[in-house]
């Protein structure tokens, strides 16, 4: 082999070895730049999502505090309609009562009334039977 044709090919691959070297760093960069690109876009996108985490937990955030407002206010309203018809239930309960022991006196009342009656009526009739008693001995003088 000719000196000429060696030094023709070595300078072949070494243009090949620069045009190599010249497309991998078009390569790299290009690449580089995609990566870069592709870095920034999840940024965003991871940004992006933040802020509607963040507007999620204030929106979730303020219709639970709302919710934890209502039930309070319901569960008070409860608690008081309830107190009111425990209220009315014990008023009615006291007026039974008071019925139940106005009846009952009445009632005592009425058998005492009722004992006396008997009491004088059986007195009554008891004097009437002794005196009737008096004048049948009076009529049939006694055999001693």
């Amino acid at each position: 082999m000719k000196r000429a044709d060696l030094a023709e090919r070595i300078d072949t691959v070494e243009h090949r070895m620069d045009s190599m070297e010249q497309r991998l760093d078009a390569s790299f960069n290009a690449l580089s730049t995609q990566i870069l690109q592709s870095r920034r876009e999840t940024n965003d996108a991871i940004l992006a999502l933040r802020s509607e985490f963040s507007t999620m937990r204030t929106n979730v955030s303020g219709e639970f505090s709302a919710m934890r407002t209502e039930v309070a206010g319901e569960f008070s309203a409860m608690r008081t309609e309830i107190a009111g018809e425990f209220s009315a239930m014990r008023g009615r309960f006291e007026s039974l009562e008071t019925a139940m022991v106005d009846s009952w006196t009445h009632f005592e009342n009425s058998i005492a009334a009722s004992q006396g009656d008997t009491r004088r009526y059986m007195k009554v009739l008891y004097e009437e039977l002794r005196s009737q008693i008096k004048l049948l001995n009076e009529g049939h003088p006694s055999s001693s």
